[in-house]
């Protein structure tokens, strides 16, 4: 393969097992999924080299008799991404490419935190997802799966029990949403104020996927990326797998040409993949196969949002459709 600018030939992978960020069951069973779907050989067979790290349990964190005023599972959350923030840090250190399975989307602050620490302020963030995560409203009824970026972007002041391990801040120009379409109102606020760039579905529609990814490539040139994928970015007719479906999304062919643009700029040094839940699957069948579906990655084998979501892991690390 060829060299990638920022990370070596290399991978350290880490499930983050977790669905406390949000109220359905099923996300933390998703790194099991995946692996038993084919990631690993899917990876191997691109030429990387492999460091499965195993997986980071949310229920291992649990906190009894602790009921948070700011979000639910405050604490226990806190401490998962206060692992996930070292074992991101530990891999970027290693110059490897940080790849987290989760999970809900709120594990993304403990995996960015990681590598703010070791890129610094060089860091670019690429968010692909139907919402905008940067929700900064406490209540003991709010769900940390729609507040990572707000923590990162520190519009977040409360000191919060088990977050004293996030010191870096990410600043809004250094990231880009695409496909966000199901957004809060204190969020449409905060877009707009802070002037983040944005590239909704009116905006993929009017320009096309391939103009919308060489104006993120050209904003972000020379610069490390870290791509932050949540499926529910993509229409439901393709990845029905995941607890908040909104209509209109991008297509299977979009969801992979942004990752294969992303990966031929040989400027990515992590990814996450979240918020695929095997439980909210249409059907527990595996998917049909198709002629051509293992070019060069090998089987895989899952349901239909499973088997997506290891392509899509495929295509951020260097599968091509030709050459």
């Amino acid at each position: 393969m060829n060299q990638w600018k920022f990370v070596r030939n290399a991978v350290g992978l880490f499930g983050s097992a977790v669905h406390e960020g949000q109220t359905k069951i099923g996300t933390e069973l998703a790194p099991r999924a995946l692996r038993e779907g084919g990631l690993i050989s899917a990876l191997y067979n691109l030429g990387w080299e492999i460091n499965d790290m195993g997986d980071i349990q949310g229920k291992n964190y649990k906190i009894h008799n602790y009921k948070s005023q700011q979000f639910r599972n405050s604490q226990q959350i806190g401490i998962i991404n206060g692992e996930i923030n070292k074992r991101s840090f530990e891999i970027a250190k290693q110059n490897k490419f940080m790849l987290n399975i989760g999970g809900d989307h709120g594990v993304a602050s403990g995996s960015i935190h990681g590598l703010l620490q070791h890129y610094g302020d060089e860091l670019r963030v690429v968010w692909v997802d139907a919402h905008a995560d940067c929700n900064y409203e406490l209540g003991p009824n709010r769900n940390y799966h729609g507040m990572p970026l707000a923590h990162l972007f520190g519009s977040i002041n409360e000191s919060i029990k088990g977050f004293e391990w996030l010191k870096h801040r990410l600043d809004p120009k250094n990231i880009i949403y695409i496909a966000i379409r199901d957004i809060d109102p204190m969020e449409r606020e905060f877009i707009r104020d802070q002037k983040i760039v944005y590239y909704g579905m009116d905006e993929i529609i009017e320009l096309g996927i391939g103009q919308v990814m060489n104006r993120i490539l050209k904003q972000f040139e020379g610069k490390p990326i870290h791509v932050s994928f949540d499926v529910d970015s993509i229409d439901p007719e393709y990845a029905h797998g995941t607890g908040t479906l909104v209509d209109g999304g991008i297509t299977y062919r979009e969801a992979h040409y942004l990752l294969r643009k992303l990966a031929s700029s040989k400027q990515l040094v992590g990814m996450d993949l979240v918020d695929i839940n095997p439980k909210l699957e249409k059907s527990s069948e595996f998917r049909e196969e198709f002629f051509g579906d293992f070019q060069q990655i090998g089987r895989i084998q899952g349901t239909q949002t499973v088997a997506l979501g290891i392509e899509l892991i495929a295509s951020a690390l260097g599968r091509t459709l030709v050459l």
